[in-house]
């Protein structure tokens, strides 16, 4: 049997704590959206099944964690106090972690921009909202596959990620690495967050029901500010004492996807409060009939001739503010 660490220490339990926290709140959130669903007898669309996935990398991330606290020591103690009780095997395990949780990471938080861009689409059939959303998606599959492709190449050979007694091994500045995705991570978080606000902001309601509205699409700035502790700390890391310097930027790192999870689920949880919950508007109009979902009629088919396409938002968008905050 391998080595299992005690837990002593307040980062362990810290980094314990938040990954079971947030991984139940992740699982619970999808759980609930996937309810919502059932309640208001609508399919699951592509953005939910975004979502699952989403959910199912962010659990991953955070069982590899849990896995590094429990047998490769994430923080217990210095690297070399660990090395000198329990040998290099525990400092190997946690170098091999570190590359799916980062892999993880990237998945999960790629799951979550896609499910809320396929969502915009749907909810706003606008021309400059569907190239937004397309485009953004567009740079966020280039910066997945090349965070991913930085963590295979960083090190070459690939093993010298864990073992640094290969001879000619050599590799790159890994913390600049992480940095630089996070950059690229915050950036994008920023355009997805941005995406409905011009819509939602011309509303023709009360003051308080705008506000609310705006919120529940707003609830994205927590994980932008997430995103932004993220890269704060990311710079305290340091390779040469990994288990003691790991724990807050691991701990943020785990956050990050489970928060955007959750969040992106909330939107969609109206039909649990119940009848408070359904449209309590006249039947929609006339340009907005043939939706496919019924309890949905913020989600309107192609305008029909003669329609303009910005009434036809409007209304979309008064559709989805009655939903949502009625």
């Amino acid at each position: 049997m391998g080595i299992i660490f005690p837990i002593v220490t307040h980062a362990q339990q810290a980094v314990l704590g938040v990954a079971i926290t947030f991984s139940i709140l992740a699982v619970t959130a999808v759980s609930l959206r996937l309810l919502a669903h059932r309640l208001a007898h609508r399919s699951w669309s592509p953005s939910d099944y975004l979502i699952i996935a989403a959910g199912i990398f962010a659990v991953g991330l955070q069982s590899v964690t849990i896995t590094g606290v429990f047998q490769a020591g994430i923080g217990y103690d210095h690297v070399a106090a660990i090395v000198a009780r329990y040998g290099l095997a525990p400092i190997t395990k946690l170098l091999q972690l570190i590359i799916p949780l980062q892999f993880l990471w990237v998945l999960s938080l790629s799951c979550t921009k896609f499910s809320v861009l396929l969502l915009y689409l749907r909810l706003f059939p606008v021309p400059w909202v569907t190239r937004l959303a397309w485009t953004t998606m567009g740079v966020i599959l280039t910066w997945a596959v090349a965070t991913i492709l930085a963590g295979c190449l960083i090190c070459r050979p690939f093993a010298f990620n864990w073992d640094q007694s290969i001879a000619g091994g050599s590799c790159g500045d890994q913390v600049s690495s992480f940095t630089v995705t996070g950059v690229i991570n915050l950036i994008t978080d920023m355009v997805v967050l941005a995406i409905p606000w011009p819509l939602l902001s011309r509303l023709q309601m009360s003051r308080f029901r705008k506000v609310t509205l705006i919120s529940v699409f707003g609830l994205g700035v927590v994980t932008c500010a997430i995103s932004a502790l993220r890269l704060s700390v990311l710079s305290t890391m340091n390779f040469t004492d990994i288990t003691f310097t790991l724990p807050r930027a691991n701990i943020f790192s785990g956050i990050e996807p489970c928060l955007a999870a959750t969040l992106a689920c909330i939107p969609l949880m109206r039909p649990l409060l119940g009848r408070s919950g359904r449209i309590k508007s006249a039947p929609p109009p006339a340009d907005l009939e043939g939706c496919t979902d019924p309890t949905q009629p913020w989600m309107p088919p192609e305008p029909p001739a003669g329609v303009a396409m910005h009434d036809l938002i409007h209304k979309a968008a008064a559709g989805s503010e009655e939903a949502l905050v009625a």
